[in-house]
């Protein structure tokens, strides 16, 4: 179960930094030096190869998401619980 958790956090990560890479209108170099990463480590970020730290996320919240409430919300439904976990 926290296998699949995991799956779908990295995912959404990776769909909310490219959606705000473009809206920002820059590159991945840019974005890596917002996020005080390599170049290689962002673009591998983009790509869903791996997942980003705590502190990448806290940088990534104040430095380049636009709404961070609708984006912490976006990342808490992964945890909630399906209709069947709860019975």
């Amino acid at each position: 179960m926290k296998k699949n958790f995991y799956k779908a956090m990295k995912a959404y990560l990776r769909k909310e930094l490219l959606l705000c890479r473009a809206a920002l209108k820059i590159s991945q170099e840019e974005m890596a030096h917002r996020l005080l990463i390599s170049v290689r480590a962002y673009a591998s970020l983009e790509a869903g190869k791996s997942c980003c730290s705590l502190i990448t996320v806290a940088l990534f919240l104040s430095r380049c998401c636009s709404d961070r409430c609708a984006f912490i919300d976006g990342l808490l439904a992964i945890f909630e619980p399906a209709e069947s976990d709860v019975a």
